[in-house]
């Protein structure tokens, strides 16, 4: 499966069926499972965190502070709440700005995930590991050759929205386009997965 893994970010590329824009391919662990993950780095941000960190922000109840305070707008400590308030001063540095009685936040997501692929030998296994990805990307599977059911494979595949792709022979062909992805809501659950596959891609130290 692993020749077929590489060869796959170069046969999406080449498919008609896929409409991902220009961005990278890592091999990451997410969701305890490895991926191949189509993502599009922020490179504003990439780069203000090499001068200023942090580096990857994987605390949970960081990022949930975060997501309450606007991104770059002066907001005055009066209007944050008292726990919220001292959780200020446990953040990374570099993530927040406070002067004057104000805190401004600095960090937003270092990358945005598009395309989640799951290399897997069971179309069946494919989709319990595809599917974990549901709230934060596209999601598809990676099949070293076509099952014998492929019909019934397509009608699951469909019905969750989970791309189909089979490597046989060098050849790579979608089987099931993914669905397109709509982000209903952000959550501090969508911005960890963000800075976890951003810490193994860049191989930095988490900061908390």
């Amino acid at each position: 499966m692993t020749g077929a893994a590489e060869a796959f970010p170069q046969a999406v590329a080449d498919a008609p069926e896929f409409t991902l824009n220009r961005g990278s391919w890592s091999r990451v662990v997410l969701q305890g499972t490895s991926v191949l993950l189509h993502y599009e780095p922020d490179q504003i941000e990439i780069e203000r965190r090499r001068r200023t960190g942090p580096a990857a922000i994987t605390s949970p109840d960081a990022l949930r502070v975060l997501l309450d305070l606007p991104v770059n707008a002066p907001l005055p400590l009066s209007a944050v709440e008292r726990a919220a308030s001292d959780a200020l001063h446990r953040l990374p540095n570099g993530a927040i700005h406070m002067d004057q009685g104000c805190v401004t936040r600095l960090a937003v997501p270092p990358i945005k995930a598009c395309l989640a692929v799951v290399p897997t030998r069971s179309w069946r296994v494919g989709l319990e590991r595809a599917g974990r990805f549901a709230p934060f990307c596209a999601r598809a599977m990676l099949l070293s050759a076509p099952p014998r059911d492929l019909d019934v494979l397509r009608m699951e595949a469909d019905f969750y929205g989970i791309g189909v792709i089979v490597d046989a022979d060098g050849e790579s062909h979608v089987m099931v386009p993914p669905a397109p992805f709509e982000l209903r809501r952000f959550t501090a659950a969508s911005w960890l997965f963000l800075e976890e596959a951003y810490q193994q891609i860049n191989l930095l130290p988490a900061r908390v």
